[in-house]
């Protein structure tokens, strides 16, 4: 995929609309969810599920649950879209939008996965406990 312009990344609540995109990013990826999965967050009430899209296709993806204590469940881009920018714009999107109510974001991410934990720290996450 060529470069992309950040301005022209839309960042929309999940819907029904982009199941086959976001299915077949998951696809992609490690842990990704399958389609029946993915209807299953739709489906959750405490789920706040976003989309990054480009030029009408989704092109990452990040879900949390959101209780009082917010936690970022799963997070990807397309791997053709990588290195752009765009999960960082996608999550700093998806925080302004979770509900009011939460008051703090948590998270977990494997030690290995340097690109995540990098992105956090950009984003301002603290780590708590490293194991």
């Amino acid at each position: 995929m060529e470069k992309i312009n950040l301005e022209n990344i839309v960042v929309e609540p999940f819907s029904i609309s982009h199941i086959e995109d976001v299915t077949s990013i998951h696809s992609q990826v490690p842990d990704g969810w399958s389609m029946k999965g993915l209807i299953g967050d739709l489906a959750n009430e405490a789920t706040e599920s976003y989309v990054a899209t480009y030029e009408g296709r989704s092109v990452a993806f990040c879900s949390f649950i959101a209780t009082e204590d917010a936690e970022l469940v799963f997070i990807c881009t397309h791997p053709l879209c990588r290195r752009q920018g765009i999960a960082e714009k996608l999550l700093h999107n998806a925080i302004i939008a979770l509900p009011k109510t939460v008051n703090s974001i948590v998270l977990e991410v494997r030690s290995k996965n340097d690109a995540a934990i990098n992105l956090y720290k950009k984003m301002g996450f603290e780590v708590e406990v490293e194991n």
